[in-house]
């Protein structure tokens, strides 16, 4: 395990979009904090370092899509896997190895966009206004987040041999991950009340207000939110919004979705025909 993990952290110093991915990661932190600050100069708006500091979650599942679809896509390519199985290495450990690249790479680009962040941030901003406990909470949620889309895009990218196909299948889920979670989150947030504007004798309209037929409650509302925190992109949007019901459910939840891929990776990779 240790040889392979070795030889990917050598793959990695070579890798073009490892070194893309992190430098978008710190332009990110670099920028964020610096364009909150000149807006708040300009229109008089308060913002405060708490706005936007968790926006890598919003990033950082498309660029592991990307990255996992291509670093281990190479090595299908280059048939590096073929060749690690003929010298006697073990199927499970190609997968795991891979699969610890991969969690420590996303949570490298998640702190090269929190580091500069902090360091501009406080100086322009001010320090957090949310709760410190729930700040490193979130940041715990949005490392485990990471390492939970590497473990969906390690499976992927392992059970398919063709690294154009599995980039595709990788960022049309990352976005439909994001996608669903905005849906979902919009669900979640719809007014118990609307207002609605009638007509009276002299067609003057009149504002009154109607129960939303949207709204959820109930049991309907519990099943949605359950999903809300379970799926990676309802992770990611209550991570950037500091809006999180359940937050301590959430790491467990991701911690949850990558064992369960790392079990079915591990599974069916063993059955893998690699000829």
């Amino acid at each position: 395990m240790s040889k392979l993990l070795s030889a990917n952290f050598i793959r990695l110093r070579k890798m073009k979009f490892f070194w893309i991915g992190m430098g978008l990661m710190l332009g990110a932190g670099i920028f964020f904090p610096i364009d909150r600050y000149l807006e708040m100069k300009q229109t008089g708006s308060i913002h405060n370092i708490d706005s936007g500091f968790f926006g890598c979650a919003l990033f950082i599942g498309i660029l592991m899509s990307v990255f996992c679809s291509l670093f281990i896509g190479t090595e299908y390519s280059d048939e590096t896997i073929r060749n690690k199985i003929v010298t006697g290495q073990r199927r499970n450990f190609i997968y795991l190895s891979n699969l610890i690249t991969s969690g420590i790479v996303g949570i490298a680009m998640c702190t090269v966009f929190f580091l500069p962040y902090l360091c501009l941030g406080i100086p322009l901003l001010g320090f957090f206004e949310t709760n410190i406990q729930f700040v490193l909470l979130f940041a715990i949620t949005v490392f485990i987040l990471s390492i939970a889309f590497s473990s969906i895009f390690t499976l992927i990218s392992m059970l398919n041999h063709n690294k154009a196909v599995t980039a595709v299948i990788c960022i049309l889920l990352a976005f439909g991950f994001l996608i669903i979670g905005s849906y979902l989150n919009s669900r979640l947030h719809a007014p118990r009340i609307i207002p609605i504007y009638i007509l009276d004798e002299k067609n003057i309209p009149i504002m009154s207000e109607e129960p939303n037929p949207h709204y959820l409650e109930g049991k309907k509302r519990e099943v949605v939110q359950t999903i809300y925190d379970i799926i990676p992109g309802g992770q990611a949007i209550q991570c950037i919004s500091l809006e999180a019901v359940n937050l301590s459910l959430l790491p467990v939840y991701s911690i949850m979705i990558t064992v369960l891929t790392t079990g079915i990776g591990l599974y069916y990779f063993k059955k893998k025909d690699l000829n």
